[in-house]
């Protein structure tokens, strides 16, 4: 499947880091879900390396600073830049397939280590797996 060059924008997003790599996203999102609704938000999932592992976060676009204080969930800001991209279609019947196209984007692009990866919901059909890349 092969990868698109997007321009991302900067990101503000009110987070929940996931306890595991990858069991433990789903609780990630079921902690979000009890703040605040995600239907119709912009939904992320950030996925960092870190000395430990990997780290994932459920993220949602922030409305603002009212929304960050009245949930008191972490915020994270995430810096606008190039991106490998791919979508793809019906992604939950798919989900092994995220880690080989993110490490196919890999093989075929420089990655910007400084920038987390994404995953980007565009509902329950679609998904764009986003890799931060140094060059467009």
């Amino acid at each position: 499947m092969p990868s698109s060059i997007i321009q991302q924008v900067p990101l503000r997003l009110i987070t929940v880091k996931a306890k595991s790599f990858p069991d433990g996203i789903s609780g990630a999102w079921e902690e979000i879900k009890s703040k605040r609704s995600i239907k119709g938000r912009k939904s992320y999932g950030l996925i960092c390396a870190t000395e430990a592992g990997m780290e994932c976060h459920a993220g949602l676009v922030s409305d603002g600073e009212l929304e960050e204080r009245v949930t008191g969930l972490a915020v994270v800001e995430v810096a606008g830049g190039p991106c490998a991209r791919i979508k793809l279609e019906n992604w939950r019947q798919q989900t092994e397939q995220i880690g080989v196209l993110f490490a196919q984007m890999a093989a075929e692009h420089e990655v910007d280590p400084s920038r987390p990866a994404m995953e980007f919901y565009r509902g329950f059909a679609e998904l764009h797996l986003l890799l931060p890349v140094k060059q467009a």
